[in-house]
């Protein structure tokens, strides 16, 4: 069936209601937008560098003072402890790989939802995306079912879904599959129905039957607590459409 064009980017599809919702802000305390280093770390590395290079211009300029051996000693001393508080700064700082700026995908923002599903699958649809629209860094959404395409979201292309080799792995292995740069994957183009250029990807299975695809903004983008949230979602949406599909043939 023809899926049916809504206007409405961010939104919960409830029924036939649609309820708008507040924009994507790269700004809003998404991971991407993190401090990598904290104040405490910057000083320790500075101060320690400081005493390095210290050390150094003291022990250029002792020359062939007869505290030669004294020297050495102080020269060992303080460098382990100048070395000592830039490990410390390093140690200090935050290794948080998803600590990018978004890219400038191209697409129109937009919601398709399909016709002739129950409520319940629609609103857990409209819910779910939502939620990952907003609470990730992920720019579009997709859900997949049955080989029917049952809701797309977010920055749309307009070009039809296609299941490639990377799906098939996913739908035959029942196994997350989260493609950290797709750029590195030749498979890649199977993802044309997502913004040129998406640089990460998940494919979150939803049994052997579906599965749904999450683009995201930046490399690494996703942590792993939006990993546990994308699959606690694909379970419940797993759920709403066995039931639905027990009642209706879906």
């Amino acid at each position: 069936m023809a899926a049916k064009a809504v206007p409405v980017f961010m939104g919960v599809v409830v029924g036939s209601h649609i309820s708008a919702a507040p924009a994507l802000d790269c700004h809003g305390g998404l991971p991407w937008c993190q401090q990598s280093m904290t104040t405490g770390a910057r000083l320790s590395l500075f101060t320690g560098s400081v005493g390095a290079l210290a050390l150094a211009l003291n022990h250029l300029t002792a020359g062939g003072s007869p505290a030669h051996v004294s020297l050495g000693r102080a020269d060992v001393v303080g460098s382990l402890m100048a070395v000592g508080l830039m490990l410390v700064g390093l140690n200090w700082t935050r290794v948080d790989p998803t600590a990018q700026q978004p890219l400038a995908l191209g697409g129109e923002q937009g919601l398709h939802v399909a016709e002739g599903l129950a409520d319940g699958v629609r609103e857990e649809l409209g819910w779910g995306s939502k939620m990952v629209l907003l609470n990730t860094a992920a720019v579009a959404v997709h859900c997949i079912w049955n080989q029917r395409l049952l809701l797309s979201r977010g920055l749309l292309t307009g070009k039809p879904y296609q299941e490639g080799p990377l799906v098939q792995r996913v739908l035959s292995g029942q196994q997350r599959l989260y493609l950290v740069n797709l750029k590195l994957f030749p498979a890649r183009r199977e993802f044309t129905y997502l913004p040129e250029g998406t640089p990460a990807v998940v494919l979150e299975p939803l049994g052997p039957r579906g599965l749904v695809v999450v683009a995201g903004a930046s490399p690494r983008c996703f942590n792993t607590a939006d990993l546990g949230w994308m699959e606690g979602w694909a379970q419940r949406l797993r759920l709403r459409l066995e039931e639905a599909g027990a009642a209706k043939g879906l």
